[in-house]
């Protein structure tokens, strides 16, 4: 039992869920909490774990993972999803980790963690599939720059919705794409660095522009639209191969 003004009430009764108090939430529609950064952690997690796997198997984990559209021509779909855990060269997976340290956990603890992985999966398979669909037959690419860049670009959204400035984030963007496309033209990986930009400010607009009524269910279809844009684009490519 616990102390009340008047006498005592029981721990259930007393409880928040009971005494008609609402939990706080952001203005994203996940409940605030002191500690945040959970999932982002284990994101990174997985990016560190794959590379480790590779440099131990030499190349297995990329070798079943990696984005090929080859492979998924032939039947091998999950890889439009599972690139996004794949980053290539120690180089790629301490960037990708750095970024996802430094921006990861500041927007999972405003989107949650269901949100957050959703975006971030939402953004790989965006570059995956513009590079299937533009790419040539034989190319293929670390999808975990293009999820990162698209957390990048959903945060952008979000600030463009809270009137800041987001002019910078746009130069960004047209940088990293120009230096993709300077220094790695011929494998065409910039193709999933843009779709990973565009796939992200998709999911991130969702995210943001959801009405409060209704919203997760509201968040939850939209997210499940670009889903459905992205693999009627795939099947559309196939139909021509």
């Amino acid at each position: 039992m616990n102390p009340a003004s008047v006498g005592f009430q029981c721990p259930k009764c007393a409880s928040p869920k009971t005494s008609g108090v609402r939990e706080p939430k952001t203005s994203f529609g996940a409940a605030l909490t002191a500690r945040g950064g959970t999932t982002t952690k284990v994101l990174m997690g997985v990016l560190a774990g794959v590379w480790v796997i590779d440099l131990v198997t030499r190349g297995l984990a990329t070798g079943l993972l990696v984005m090929s559209n080859q492979a998924v021509a032939a039947g091998q779909f999950w890889r439009l999803l599972t690139g996004a855990v794949v980053s290539g060269s120690i180089f790629g997976v301490l960037v990708n980790m750095l970024i996802l340290w430094m921006v990861g956990r500041a927007l999972e603890s405003e989107l949650g963690g269901w949100r957050f992985v959703a975006l971030y999966f939402a953004a790989g398979l965006g570059g995956s599939t513009l590079l299937f669909v533009l790419g040539p037959f034989a190319s293929g690419g670390y999808g975990a720059s293009a999820a990162v860049l698209g957390l990048l670009a959903a945060n952008a959204i979000f600030k463009y919705k809270a009137k800041e400035d987001v002019r910078p984030d746009i130069g960004l963007f047209a940088l990293l794409v120009l230096y993709g496309v300077l220094v790695n033209y011929a494998n065409f990986g910039w193709l999933m660095l843009i779709g990973g930009i565009v796939a992200g400010a998709a999911a991130g607009a969702v995210l943001a522009y959801a009405p409060r009524q209704n919203r997760a269910t509201i968040q939850v279809v939209g997210l499940l639209g670009v889903l459905l844009v992205c693999l009627l684009a795939v099947v559309a490519k196939l139909t021509l191969l």
